[in-house]
């Protein structure tokens, strides 16, 4: 599954390689989502009235299963206390950190960890006695958000490897499962007893790529529900007595909850990974426009809520762009890789077409797939050495129509023509394309119809500016978006300081000594030499 052929950036690639990363399903009890629903369970399991010390026997007996259940696999269930959130970032690193032992042990077959039980803030029913308007007293259940236990259940899967299965103790039963497309991969190369190298959650080395790509493609969604009802059927029971059993009502439907999907470009040289991701870090705010995310996110209609950050991930830099509930990010993992990922947290906006039950995963993977391949075609699209000497001149110079009329150059001398382009580089319809009414709206009174039209014009004529077929919109095309942005870079940060700074600094009663400026245009050359060598590096 490539992503990077015949591009620039092949060339620095050792290979790469996409699969899912972390990916969490919810299990949910249907129909337990309205308190009707729940009274007619319980009343369908026996019981004659649906108060709280009645829900509460559900609790108890699952709590005694798990305790139970805990006792028999003679493993121990830690409380997750303030101390342990301190010192830990999240409860799989407390398991890898105090399991590390048993976890680096070659299983071939399932073994259960350990059990964390936590308290969390959740939604939950709950009754309140209450009188009618005759005055007799009635039962009423409400939705509410309280405390409840939360038991995480770790495992090393015989099939997934590391994971957990998260179960509630209180009605209505909602339940989470973990896991990990690493985990998953390095588990059947263990058992495959093929070589790899392994970093930070990503595989530096491998001997036979193929097998790993094939691994991925043949995954099916099939393999991790049945491993999740195997758990199921192990762990979420009532204790009877002698026995433990779960009613045919008490079975959970598995959704898609987050979904992650990795495409890691391992480099040749870490030198060459480093200069690559400063670049990105450098031009990721025009990544994030809401128009370009809808791009890359390939939706059917522009959406306009995003935001995009940078942050630091255990003191690495990570770009992030989010658009509507789901997210893209990049980060320099390890040094050596950079990690495109796709996080799909809300798969139904326009134009994503995925179902959540769990059993549609593929198609989330082939989703994510297309989205990293679409933001690592964009990132490489920022390298300002592919702009060459010709295309440069064009807009420096007038150019001819096809009827021999002169078309003056675009000016950055001049205030308007700056704005101009600042409003284009940063307009919200670089998917959709822009019409000369919706940039007057942007650029203000000052701005006439003509006026837009006559810059519009500078710029179709270079190539520029390309009007969409029938109809009013155009678009910018890849050059011209390298050409302003090269503009702008050279603008704002060489003429415009090296400018100021002279007209600062200069001594105009010494002015006329030529050695003193003759080497200060040689310091100039020596740095703008350095500049270009560095550029190199990423070319």
């Amino acid at each position: 599954m490539q992503t990077t052929q015949n591009t620039s950036l092949s060339k620095h690639l050792a290979y790469e390689y996409t699969s899912f990363d972390r990916v969490v399903l919810r299990g949910y009890i249907q129909g337990l989502f309205v308190e009707g629903s729940v009274i007619n369970l319980l009343r369908n399991l026996g019981f004659k009235e649906h108060s709280n010390g009645v829900m509460r026997i559900l609790t108890d007996k699952f709590n005694s299963h798990i305790k139970k259940t805990s006792e028999k696999l003679e493993i121990p269930i830690h409380w997750w206390g303030e101390k342990e959130k301190k010192t830990y970032h999240s409860k799989i690193d407390f398991i890898q950190a105090q399991y590390r032992t048993s976890l680096l042990k070659l299983n071939k077959k399932s073994k259960v960890i350990a059990i964390i039980r936590a308290t969390e803030n959740v939604r939950t029913f709950a009754n309140k006695e209450i009188k009618t308007k005759e005055g007799k007293p009635f039962t009423k259940m409400y939705s509410v958000n309280k405390f409840v236990s939360q038991y995480y259940i770790y495992i090393d899967d015989e099939k997934l490897g590391l994971c957990y299965l998260k179960l509630s103790s209180y009605l209505p039963f909602v339940s989470e499962f973990y896991f990990n497309g690493h985990n998953y991969l390095k588990k059947q190369f263990d058992l495959m007893g093929l070589e790899y190298t392994m970093k930070e959650n990503s595989f530096t080395k491998i001997s036979d790529i193929n097998e790993l790509n094939s691994l991925v493609s043949d995954f099916k969604p099939s393999i991790a529900i049945d491993r999740i009802n195997h758990w199921m059927d192990i762990f979420f029971r009532f204790n009877q007595g002698r026995k433990s059993t779960r009613s045919k009502l008490l079975h959970h439907k598995w959704f898609s909850y987050q979904t992650e999907i990795c495409t890691n470009l391992i480099l040749k040289s870490p030198k060459f990974a480093n200069a690559y991701f400063e670049k990105i870090l450098a031009k990721h705010q025009t990544i994030g426009l809401p128009d370009k995310l809808t791009e890359i996110f390939s939706l059917s209609r522009q959406k306009a809520n995003s935001k995009s950050t940078q942050n630091k991930f255990k003191t690495k830099a990570v770009i992030k762009h989010w658009l509507e509930g789901n997210s893209i990010k990049c980060h320099n993992k390890s040094g050596c890789l950079l990690r495109v990922e796709t996080i799909i947290n809300k798969p139904d906006l326009p134009g994503l077409k995925l179902k959540k039950p769990a059993i549609n995963l593929m198609a989330y993977l082939w989703y994510g797939l297309g989205c990293n391949s679409r933001y690592i075609e964009t990132i490489q699209d920022i390298d300002l050495s592919v702009l060459n000497k010709e295309a440069y001149l064009k807009y420096q110079v007038p150019v001819l129509n096809k009827n021999g009329v002169k078309i003056a150059a675009p000016d950055l001398r001049k205030e308007h023509q700056v704005e101009f382009l600042e409003v284009l580089l940063s307009s919200s319809h670089r998917s959709l394309g822009f019409r000369n009414k919706d940039l007057r709206q942007v650029l203000g009174k000052n701005w006439k119809t003509a006026k837009i039209a006559f810059e519009l014009r500078k710029l179709r004529e270079r190539g520029a500016v390309k009007k969409l077929q029938s109809s009013h919109y155009y678009k910018l095309t890849k050059e011209s978006y390298i050409w302003i942005f090269y503009s702008f870079f050279q603008t704002k940060h060489l003429s415009k300081p090296l400018l100021s700074a002279s007209y600062r600094k200069v001594d105009f009663i010494n002015s006329n000594k030529a050695s003193i400026i003759k080497g200060a245009y040689s310091d100039i050359n020596r740095a703008v030499a350095l500049i270009k060598s560095e550029f190199k590096l990423v070319s």
